[in-house]
């Protein structure tokens, strides 16, 4: 029989293969969207997913959480969770139809409500079939979920690809939008092979009460993820929100292609060792080396190669936009060893603590982007970054050594990661800036990367620990592939 350890590299390995083919699509759309459209479509998009994924969050309720993380779940009480869901999606989706025109006077932006009424019936969708991709990741259905991801992702490119070469502008957006999650519905239905009851009496206050914390830290990341929008669309109008969100999304790609994705493999593996807590310290101590190291360079890489990267990804008319993406991404190092934490805290139960720090480090982020609004995009993108490192800092001191892990070494693998990556990027950023101006983008690319592998080989030559952490990290590579 595989040990957890096993199933856990399988898993990974699996769900990464379907996120190449994600990200490969999303990539592919970006690069032929930013073509198609002009900022202001983006822009006018970006209002309106502020608010509408926010009300896609609060329609999950942290329920799919619940029932993945609990020990022992009867199918009643999944079924119960089902309807839970669907009926606060459609309370959702009945509110957010009714107060799309206060929206749009809140933006200023003549057609929006419009906009915000169709995109709504997206957040329905993915409320009802939250509990079918639970029940799919409690049973460790990573192939299944793969399949899902994929397709769906695909569905909603082809939709948005036809409605732009039609002239569509922003309803190509939304039509990928609800394509997306149309498929995923249909797909996680058929593939889950559950069907749930009728709602009847069965115990639930425990598996609420953990749906309710996890919803809170849920929604304060999302309040503080999308603040930057809406103080955007508010203060400077959609083509510089549009410039911003071209930055942002391609920031987003690595965590919502393998960060965030992750959380279906890590949450069920480490679940399962809750009254093993040296065990599970051994299982996040290894994901903090891997979040740390390989996105940690990816991120890294980024910024420091954002002038060629925004012109080979978006093309030189948004050649404004890599400053923006080069400081984001500084901030995403400290994102993705956060998501770490955020599985331990949902592993351990311990949501309720988690919840009541990251009311003081989301609040202070917000804050931090509404002051940076008022400087523009520039000054958003700061406001982020510093965000996403106070963020990291304050969990790291306080919240984790609740959880009985061995938060000092997690936090200094955390750290070594961080400098190892620095010192990259910063002799990247020196040889693409004083030796490759004058090549096209993609030389750039590829004399950059290979110096970032050259920079990476010195460190683990003179530096013994960096050594010992990139020898594992390949033999954890190694072993998701037995």
């Amino acid at each position: 029989m595989m040990s957890e350890g096993g199933r856990a590299a399988r898993g990974a390995r699996v769900t990464l293969g379907g996120q190449a083919l994600k990200f490969a699509l999303q990539l592919t759309s970006t690069v032929v969207l930013a073509r198609l459209l002009v900022p202001e479509d983006f822009g006018l998009f970006a209002m309106v997913i502020a608010v509408t994924g926010f009300a896609a969050l609060l329609g999950d309720f942290g329920l799919s959480n619940a029932a993945v993380q609990a020990e022992n779940i009867t199918d009643q009480q999944r079924s119960n969770l089902f309807w839970i869901s669907t009926g606060v999606g459609a309370l959702l989706y009945a509110l957010l139809f009714t107060v799309a025109p206060l929206i749009q006077d809140f933006y200023r932006a003549d057609g929006l409500a419009v906009v915000v009424q169709v995109m709504s019936v997206g957040f329905l969708l993915s409320a009802i079939a939250s509990q079918f991709t639970a029940h799919l990741t409690r049973n460790l259905s990573f192939g299944r979920l793969a399949i899902i991801d994929v397709s769906s992702q695909a569905a909603g490119l082809a939709f948005a690809l036809s409605l732009a070469i039609n002239g569509a502008g922003y309803w190509a957006l939304v039509g990928q939008q609800l394509a997306s999650a149309g498929v995923l519905l249909v797909l996680t239905a058929l593939l889950s092979g559950w069907v749930p009851r009728w709602p009847a009496p069965a115990p639930m206050r425990s598996l609420l009460t953990f749906a309710a914390n996890s919803l809170g830290v849920q929604a304060l990341s999302y309040v503080s993820g999308n603040a930057d929008s809406v103080a955007l669309g508010r203060t400077s109008g959609p083509e510089a929100l549009g410039l911003y969100d071209r930055a942002y999304q391609l920031f987003k790609i690595p965590v919502q292609q393998i960060a965030a994705p992750l959380t279906r493999v890590a949450l069920p593996i480490l679940s399962r060792q809750q009254s093993n807590r040296p065990q599970m310290s051994r299982y996040v101590l290894s994901a903090q080396l891997g979040m740390s190291y390989v996105l940690g360079a990816a991120f890294c890489l980024g910024a420091a190669l954002a002038s060629p990267v925004i012109e080979l990804a978006l093309g030189p008319q948004w050649s404004d936009a890599a400053p923006l993406f080069a400081i984001l991404a500084f901030g995403g190092v400290f994102q993705v060893m956060g998501y770490v934490y955020y599985w331990s805290f949902l592993a351990c139960g311990l949501t309720a603590l988690q919840l009541r720090f990251s009311l003081v480090t989301r609040a202070l982020m917000v804050g931090l982007i509404i002051i940076g609004a008022f400087f523009g995009p520039t000054g958003v993108a700061l406001a982020v970054a510093v965000g996403l490192a106070l963020n990291w800092v304050v969990l790291s001191a306080f919240p984790m050594r609740r959880t009985g892990l061995d938060v000092g070494a997690i936090a200094r693998t955390g750290g070594r990661g961080i400098a190892v990556n620095v010192v990259m990027a910063a002799a990247v950023w020196g040889v693409d800036n004083q030796l490759l101006r004058d090549l096209t983008p993609l030389a750039r690319l590829g004399i950059g990367v290979s110096a970032g592998l050259a920079v990476y080989a010195l460190l683990a030559a003179t530096a013994p620990p960096v050594r010992r952490d990139l020898a594992t990290i390949f033999r954890m590579a190694k072993r998701s592939f037995r």
